[in-house]
C-alpha cells in the first residue's frame, strides 16, 4: 500500500460537516460554473454512513494508482437512495449524475514533468 498524508477522519468530518469559508467559496465557483446543474455533495442515504462526502488525501513520491471508479449509480447498494432512484448508468436522462472533483492545491500543475492528464 501507498503511503499518504492523508487527513484523519476526525479532520474529514470537521470539513464535512462544519462551515468553512475555503469549501463554501469552491462549492459556489462550481455551482457558477455548471448552471445547468444543481451540484451537492454525495448524501449520506447512497452509499451509508461510512463514505464521506468529501476526502481528503496527499499522495507521496512514489505512490502508484491507477484507473477505478469512485461511485456508479448502477453499483448502489441497497439503500433510500436506490429505492427511490434505481440503479442506472451514470448520465441518464432526468436522473442524479455522479461526479468526482479533484483539487490540487500546487501552486502550479506541469502535466508533461508529472505526467498526469489533469490540466
Amino acid at each position: 500500500e501507498g503511503r499518504s498524508w492523508g487527513l484523519t477522519p476526525q479532520e474529514i468530518s470537521q470539513l464535512c460537516f462544519h462551515h468553512h469559508d475555503a469549501l463554501q467559496e469552491f462549492e459556489t465557483l462550481l455551482a457558477s460554473t455548471f448552471p445547468q446543474f444543481t451540484l451537492m455533495r454525495l448524501p449520506e442515504a447512497v452509499l451509508g454512513e461510512s463514505v464521506s462526502p468529501l476526502t481528503a488525501n496527499a499522495a507521496t513520491y512514489g505512490d502508484t494508482f491507477d484507473h477505478h471508479i469512485d461511485a456508479d449509480p448502477a453499483l448502489t447498494p441497497p439503500s433510500p437512495w436506490t429505492d427511490v432512484y434505481g440503479r442506472y448508468p451514470n448520465r441518464c436522462k432526468g436522473k442524479p449524475r455522479f461526479m468526482s472533483c479533484l483539487v490540487y492545491i500546487n501552486e502550479e500543475w506541469d502535466c508533461d514533468d508529472w505526467g498526469a492528464p489533469t490540466r
